[in-house]
């Protein structure tokens, strides 16, 4: 359940901006007088939009996608100056792409400039150096192999090896997509679908032009999504972080109500059954809070520490909604994986009831409203938490409002 949060939005994010760039290339081309008025310019769209991915993915550091671009670019330059008779070079282009996309994909991010960096870029470059080099040189077998590749119609559908380099790539990406649930994999699975569709439309010699631009748009605005998520979303539970709040702070006009989250003795649970279990617990509060109704908005302030944001609303008309989470979260069943349990989930049912252990989590609420006396959004925070203090003094798991706020001065 915990990981429900970080799976919905990444599903939903899936068409936004990928899919919508893929689909907007995909209907221009569909429009013969369009096409026909932009086919001159595509070359320029093409190398422009992977020359700004190439820049900004240096300059945010990411080499997976800054090698991506590069093997793109060098696809698209090098099979837009082949002959249509150098069918080695062609291939071998081809089939090269979309395993750059497993190796790039599949690499952890040690960033441009480390010997990783600079080894990537180099297999990038030595493949384009290997390709031109068949394109000089003819290799025993070759016709053979050719002639069981391609289809009997030609070239018109990609033949089956390239068929099959890309569908291992999409599978593997998917896979990293659902492990890591990053914008650098989201990124990276739209860019080979937008590459595959142009590679697949060689009847029209720009249709590749356009696709491989709007993959360098797409790996363009992975790199802007990604650098994001890391400034202003909590890596661990998926809600925004202590930044977006600061930012948010701006949103909020005259009228809000803030309120302050903890959770009850996590400090002892932490010490009792780990950090990893303490992990878990914080991903479950997150899930129930993303949840929150009212027009309340979550954000995870530090530590165990989670700010909800009701915009145009009074502490008293908040108060109802938190109250409801409170209780949500204490009666929703938090269970331990047992030291003895296996790590993996198996059909069949555990011997003993004893392989896990249910605990109770709680949480206590302390809210507050802007007011005469707290008139800024740190004031009112201050207000949240001693009224968050408050409930843990009467006993915790329960919702006190700022004493100021309940007294309407």
């Amino acid at each position: 359940m915990a990981r429900d949060l970080n799976t919905f939005r990444f599903l939903t994010g899936l068409l936004t901006p990928g899919g919508v760039l893929l689909l907007a290339t995909w209907a221009m081309l569909q429009q013969e007088v369009v096409r026909a008025a932009a086919a001159p310019y595509a070359v320029y769209y093409c190398f422009g939009a992977l020359t700004a991915a190439v820049l900004l993915s240096w300059y945010y550091d990411y080499s997976r996608l800054l090698c991506t671009a590069l093997a793109v670019g060098a696809t698209a330059w090098g099979l837009g100056r082949m002959p249509a008779g150098d069918d080695v070079p062609r291939l071998a282009a081809v089939f090269l792409l979309p395993a750059n996309f497993i190796l790039f994909a599949a690499l952890k991010e040690r960033g441009v400039l480390t010997i990783s960096g600079f080894l990537k870029i180099g297999l990038v470059a030595a493949q384009f150096l290997g390709v031109a080099w068949l394109r000089q040189n003819k290799v025993a077998g070759v016709d053979a192999f050719l002639r069981w590749d391609q289809h009997p119609a030609g070239w018109t559908w990609m033949p089956r090896t390239e068929q099959l380099a890309f569908a291992a790539a999409l599978v593997v990406i998917v896979a990293l997509l659902f492990l890591r649930r990053t914008k650098v994999e989201q990124g990276l699975l739209w860019c080979l679908i937008a590459v595959f569709v142009g590679l697949d439309q060689v009847i029209k010699p720009e249709a590749l032009l356009f696709y491989s631009g709007t993959a360098g748009l797409i790996l363009l605005f992975a790199v802007l999504e990604q650098g994001y998520d890391i400034a202003f979303r909590d890596e661990l539970t998926g809600l925004p972080g202590r930044r977006a709040f600061n930012q948010y702070q701006e949103q909020l006009g005259s009228d809000y109500a803030i309120a302050m989250c903890d959770v009850d003795h996590f400090k002892k649970f932490n010490d009792t059954y780990g950090h990893d279990a303490g992990d878990q617990v914080l991903k479950m509060v997150a899930l129930q809070l993303s949840h929150v109704r009212g027009g309340g908005k979550a954000f995870r302030y530090g530590g165990e520490e989670f700010l909800i944001v009701f915009r145009g609303k009074s502490a008293k008309e908040a108060e109802p909604n938190v109250e409801s989470l409170r209780k949500g979260i204490a009666e929703a069943e938090f269970v331990l994986r047992g030291p003895d349990r296996p790590s993996r989930k198996t059909k069949r049912k555990p011997a003993s009831a004893g392989r896990t252990i249910a605990t109770p989590i709680t949480i206590s609420i302390g809210v507050a409203e802007r007011s005469k006396r707290h008139s800024s959004p740190e004031l009112v925070v201050e207000a949240a938490d001693a009224a968050m203090y408050r409930a843990k003094e009467a006993g915790r798991n329960c919702v006190r409002i700022a004493e100021s706020n309940a007294r309407k001065d």
